[in-house]
């Protein structure tokens, strides 16, 4: 019996029926002496392999019966699947996906033995990911406790006071994997179990679902355990195993106490942690390990929702340096060549290497070059050396694009086509609009009246915009804030309301500090309040659209170092497609997959290495964790005459390294809190920021002449001014012209980015 085979009839199971193929399943797999590969030419094939085998079973569940809804489940599989293909070298056909009314308990778990158990051998690869609903499923006994389950999309099991509901146990989970006979297995979780009693979390919808108290799993789940069990030599209370004892490594979006999320982009919705993931590992080279990686994750979830923690668990999990999927890749890329027109000028791409708040602000006119294809012969590679892909029009995470800045418009040999679908693209020039503003979503709790108050205050702000909550996509919520009942309010008449004030949140429902009011204050006070603060905010989101570590083509190392309480070195971040293909990162620290933690108190720099044949300008700007927006040095900062030899030039010179901010008068960068997250800039051009400059002087008037730490009072002047000269010197480079936009050379400038914790 072959895999679609076993699929198409296992889409509408009876029980016995699954029963009986379920029987047959492990007898084959296994269980009987005929073995397990006796199974026809597909499986004497594989045996007969030269290299590892790659699988995968991605499953995403976004329809589930009773109209329960998510929206980014199926996005996760389309995002796994470009991901494995096109940078990890799964073969198609080795991947087999599993979305909506597909993904039933039978379905998948035959899919799990059918396509990895029978298949997969000591030393293949195996990915198994799950998008969708997770639950709580009540302990079958007093000797055993409850159980988390993901949800498959089967109608509950009518009739009866006990409902039985066909959701895989995470128990069998545990044996399936165990049940693998390699140890290189990925498990990717996009799921989570506590159901708040919402769906919503601020303006992400969250991935949990609420189970009856009574709910039982289906017989076929526990006779599936049973055999399982047998076929291990396990008894029923080994078969709780923790991740951390379960093969390869995990990746969770979250721990179980906590709630994964799944956020709207402009025309796609997709879950934080997976599109974090994918997009992230699309950026991948032979150094990166599954552990930076998800340190990198960890910094773009936390950003949007601080409550939602991503986890490295598995027997692997704390082995040093494991390549991803247990894979390597060759240089990073921003996405694919997925279809190209019979002309072979105009092409289709995937751009899932690009981070998602970029993408929503990625304008037509940007620039792709084309990587060559390993297998391609020279002639028709070098042919391609000077072409570029310019985009004419987007969708969601597709791009249409056509073939510009080349005379090598034309087949390299006859009957050798110019592009191949599967060819890598890296972006040359990103082209982004001028008049990027912040949206800002309404929260569910506020009353009509008080929507209605909201929507004409904020439509008054330039640049502000308003939406409902979990309607569309947005940067940030707009919310009650209640206070707590005075004494005197506790002791008056109980039909005394509670006074609330409003302040502003991240997408999660996270307090942005020092944006909440006194109580009682109107809708309208409040959002003209904010004003100061939302531009602050629209400061940050320009900045992070100038965030490219991973295309620049500027040489620059940065390391962010600890001085006191101890002298250690924290993080780094260098320019990585400027290494060479064999070159190795300098190691800062073990590599780690949670958010940098830095405690207040500390006194921290950045030493900054310039490894260009020219000069390059800097500026380092702080988002701090009181989200105001400073400036650590500028190459005009005030300093004390005593220390003139001291004193920032205007650039650092090539092949030199600089620390950065630069004392003035005995003064070090202390942090000194709230609690929170912090993001730092360091932008880096290759000709001086003179808007910027000009700029920042006007912003810091007010600063300490002998400190480089200057809090900005214009932060949203002064990231229209950086985002303006940059496109300044990205003119004489750029083929592209686009007036009403801002066009960034990668070649000009970088922006390194670092985010940490201060607590």
């Amino acid at each position: 019996m072959g895999w679609g085979e076993g699929l198409d009839r296992s889409m509408g199971f009876t029980r016995r029926a699954f029963l009986q193929q379920l029987g047959a399943a492990l007898a084959a797999w296994g269980v009987s002496e005929s073995g397990l590969w006796m199974m026809g030419d597909r499986y004497r094939q594989v045996l007969a392999a030269p290299t590892p085998r790659k699988l995968a079973l991605l499953v995403g569940i976004n329809q589930y019966p009773g109209g329960t809804v998510l929206e980014g489940c199926v996005t996760d599989v389309e995002l796994q699947r470009e991901l494995l293909t096109h940078r990890f070298g799964f073969q198609s056909t080795d991947i087999i996906t599993l979305t909506d009314q597909q993904a039933t308990q039978a379905a998948v778990e035959t899919a799990f033995m059918e396509h990895l158990i029978q298949q997969a051998r000591s030393g293949d690869v195996v990915v198994f990911h799950f998008s969708g609903f997770g639950s709580i499923l009540p302990a079958q006994s007093a000797a055993e406790t409850e159980q988390p389950s993901l949800v498959m999309a089967d109608a509950p099991i009518p009739g009866g006071e006990v409902p039985i509901v066909g959701d895989m146990l995470r128990d069998t989970l545990g044996l399936l994997l165990r049940s693998l006979k390699t140890d290189q297995v990925t498990t990717i979780l996009d799921t989570s179990y506590t159901y708040p009693g919402n769906p919503l979390q601020g303006n992400l919808r969250i991935r949990s679902h609420h189970n009856p108290s009574t709910a039982q799993p289906t017989d076929v789940e526990l006779s599936l355990q049973t055999q399982l069990l047998s076929r291990l030599n396990l008894n029923r209370q080994s078969a709780a195993q923790p991740f951390d004892q379960l093969p390869g490594v995990i990746l969770a979006a979250t721990d179980e106490e906590q709630w994964a999320t799944e956020a709207n982009w402009n025309r796609f919705s997709a879950g934080l942690f997976t599109y974090a993931l994918t997009q992230s590992l699309w950026q991948s080279t032979p150094a990166t390990s599954v552990q930076i990686s998800l340190g990198q994750v960890a910094e773009q979830v936390r950003q949007r929702v601080n409550q939602q923690h991503p986890q490295l668990r598995g027997q692997k999990s704390k082995a040093l340096a494991i390549a991803p999927y247990f894979s390597t890749t060759s240089v990073g890329a921003e996405g694919t060549v997925i279809s190209v027109d019979e002309t072979g000028k105009t092409v289709q791409l995937w751009l899932g290497g690009l981070p998602a708040p970029l993408l929503e602000q990625y304008g037509i006119h940007s620039l792709f070059k084309l990587l060559p294809v390993a297998d391609s012969q020279t002639t028709a590679n070098s042919a391609l050396e000077t072409a570029q892909l310019q985009i004419t029009a987007r969708e969601g995470l597709t791009a249409k694009a056509t073939v510009c800045c080349t005379n090598a418009a034309t087949s390299a040999e006859e009957g050798m086509p110019l592009i191949q679908v599967g060819q890598l693209v890296q972006e040359t020039v990103r082209v982004l609009p001028r008049n990027i503003g912040l949206t800002v979503a309404l929260d569910g709790s506020l009353e009509r009246i008080e929507r209605v108050d909201a929507i004409s205050a904020f439509s008054a702000l330039p640049h502000i915009s308003s939406a409902i909550a979990g309607e569309q996509p947005a940067d940030y919520l707009f919310s009650k804030v209640p206070t707590k009942q005075t004494q005197l309010a506790s002791l008056s008449s109980a039909s005394l309301s509670v006074q609330s004030s409003y302040g502003l949140f991240s997408l999660g429902r996270d307090v942005i500090l020092n944006t909440t009011g006194e109580g009682g204050e109107a809708v309208k006070v409040a959002v003209r309040r904010l004003v100061p603060k939302l531009q602050t905010l629209l400061a940050a989101k320009l900045l992070n659209l100038t965030v490219n570590q991973d295309t620049s083509q500027l040489k620059v190392r940065a390391t962010l170092e600890m001085l006191a309480p101890q002298e250690r070195l924290l993080r780094q971040r260098e320019t990585m497609r400027t290494l060479p293909a064999s070159a190795q990162p300098t190691p800062v620290s073990v590599p780690t997959a949670d958010l940098l933690q830095v405690p207040m108190g500390s006194r921290i720099r950045y030493r900054v290495e310039n490894q260009n044949p020219q000069p390059i300008y800097t500026l380092l700007l702080v988002l701090d964790s009181a989200n105001n927006l400073v400036s650590l040095h500028t190459p005009t900062s005030p300093l004390n005459s005593e220390l003139e030899s001291e004193q920032p030039a205007a650039a650092i010179a090539p092949q030199t390294t600089v620390t950065l901010p630069i004392a003035a008068a005995g003064a070090d960068w202390t942090l000194q809190g709230p609690p929170g997250l912090a993001a730092a800039y360091l932008i880096c051009s290759v000709a001086p920021f003179a808007q910027s400059l000009a700029a920042l002087a006007t912003g810091t008037q007010s600063a300490n002449a002998t400190s480089t730490v200057m809090p900005i009072s214009n932060p949203l002047e002064v990231a229209q001014a950086i985002l303006d000269d940059l496109h300044r010197d990205s003119q004489a480079t750029s083929p592209v012209s686009a007036p009403d936009a801002f066009v960034l050379d990668v070649n000009t400038w970088t922006t390194l980015h670092f985010v940490y914790q201060v607590g």
